[in-house]
């Protein structure tokens, strides 16, 4: 036992330390912290971000925001340790499964465990504050109820079950598809209209009372925008577009659309991200854990590979639902993990784990970008606005710290608006910045060379420039609203 607890400390040791390590390049957290403090200074949620010009409301799912806003200021000096306390909630479900199945202190859970303190695809996305982790918790929350349910036949689990699934609805959009796609595989399994009746309810219950509307409106934009634009996922915004494309180029961050190196990527995504997944279908039962099991990766194959499952979301990304999941088949199962083949296996499996986390660690770690820093002071401090970043990455980070405008959205409603600059920039960039009249643009050098070649220079006075990044104020600019003639009409919310 006490050999188990020095085990598990270490890697926990280990994964905070890299976890710290890693923050520096939480991009999703900025965004969620500019949240945040709207709510809590328009006291009310969602709120209105007219920061973002490419965006008309902050529809996304409002619960995990909400939860921000209720928390103290000091927390948030020290948000990698609230990731890793509510990381550590999905853990206490896994032990409190095993304690109700009375198998506490058992090898099953001692490997349960470990599955889920090691896994590459939490060291690679709980290193920032996000709304993921709060899908996860309810959906593993769902998945043990409806085990409850199907296992025990307990009626009254139906209350807590709609009720959470009507909270989720509120947090995560790839938790709740996913869900969805659960249930309609549970109905078909135990031959049971329940599972959809029940989501059907939530629902109801969702669009009555709590106003779900908005919320499922801009859910059917974000995939309709990533149903058309499902192989410019992870594109260079220039090299990858009409005008200023390079012949045959294909971004090292795209996903889909690069043939077989497409194909081989996502499935080294995929394994590399979980590699547990492996050791679990070689000891498969089939069980409601396992029919789980068997669905979520079915899902992350048909979200990754099937042409109109693209826009759902980046398959691989499913994988962090799964986790728990491989842990709560591990316990329930009671796997022997005593035997040779289970032992290589386990070895094997523990090598991957290892080189993934450091290749994973490895593209997400970033020492401190003094250049970058020095850029946002100079955005801070001047009387720029309105700014277009190239790559769009600091764009949340120069919202919430300068509290200027930048030419971004993508996070609540209004992808038609977006569409002409992203994932590629189909647009004359001196007519964008005509139109929306933008006042500066922070150009990344490395990210767009023929930048100088490709744009009118005369438009521009150098604010600032360093090694990495320089800062073009546009001659003239007033900082005034001004949108084109055309997106007043995508969107009937715009005249409100």
């Amino acid at each position: 036992m006490i050999d188990f607890l020095v085990y598990i400390f270490l890697i926990l040791f280990f994964r905070v330390i890299l976890l710290k390590k890693a923050q520096s390049k939480a991009v999703d957290q900025w965004y969620w912290l500019k949240y945040r403090d709207a709510v809590r200074a328009q006291k009310t949620c969602p709120p209105n971000l007219p920061e973002y010009l490419l965006e008309i409301k902050q529809w996304y799912p409002p619960f995990f925001g909400y939860f921000l806003a209720i928390l103290p200021n000091n927390i948030f000096k020290y948000s990698i340790f609230l990731i890793q306390l509510i990381s550590f909630f999905r853990l206490t479900l896994i032990i409190g499964f095993a304690y109700f199945l009375n198998m506490q202190f058992s090898i099953p859970l001692f490997f349960a465990i470990i599955f889920y303190i090691s896994a590459p695809i939490l060291v690679y996305y709980d290193n920032q504050i996000n709304s993921r982790i709060f899908g996860a918790i309810i959906l593993d929350i769902l998945i043990l109820l409806f085990w409850g349910y199907f296992e025990y036949h307990q009626f009254y689990l139906l209350i807590p079950i709609i009720s959470f699934t009507t909270l989720l609805l509120f947090t995560h959009k790839m938790s709740h598809q996913l869900y969805f796609f659960l249930l309609v595989i549970l109905s078909f399994f135990y031959l049971s209209i329940i599972p959809l009746l029940s989501y059907l309810f939530a629902n109801i219950i969702a669009f009555l009372f709590f106003n779900y509307k908005n919320y499922f409106k801009a859910h059917i934009d974000i995939v309709k925008f990533w149903h058309r634009n499902r192989y410019k996922l992870g594109a260079h915004q220039f090299y990858e577009s009409k005008l200023y494309g390079k012949d045959n180029f294909t971004y090292k961050n795209r996903l889909h659309g690069n043939g077989i190196k497409s194909i081989v990527k996502k499935f080294s995504l995929i394994i590399g991200m979980l590699p547990f997944t492996i050791f679990v279908m070689y000891n498969f039962q089939f069980n409601y854990f396992g029919i789980i099991i068997l669905a979520m990766i079915l899902f992350v194959l048909l979200t990754s590979f099937i042409d109109i499952f693209l826009c759902l979301g980046s398959g691989n990304l499913y994988t962090y639902n799964l986790v728990t999941i491989l842990s709560y088949f591990m316990i329930y199962t009671n796997i022997d993990v005593n035997g040779f083949d289970n032992k290589i296996l386990l070895f094997l499996v523990f090598m991957l784990t290892i080189i993934s986390i450091f290749k994973f660690y490895k593209g997400i770690n970033q020492v401190y970008d003094k250049d970058l820093e020095e850029a946002i002071n100079m955005l801070n401090s001047s009387n720029v606005d309105r700014i277009l970043a190239i790559p769009l990455t600091p764009s949340d980070q120069i919202v919430y710290r300068t509290g200027k405008k930048v030419f971004w959205g993508g996070h609540g409603y209004g992808f038609k608006i977006l569409e002409p600059y992203y994932p590629v920039f189909n647009e004359r960039l001196e007519i964008t910045i005509k139109n929306w009249n933008l006042g500066a643009i922070l150009l990344q050098k490395e990210y767009w060379i023929e930048f100088f070649d490709k744009v009118d220079n005369e438009l521009f006075d150098i604010l600032l420039e360093n090694e990495k990044y320089i800062i073009l104020s546009v001659k003239g600019f007033e900082n005034k609203d001004l949108k084109p003639f055309w997106v007043k009409k995508m969107y009937k919310e715009m005249n409100e």
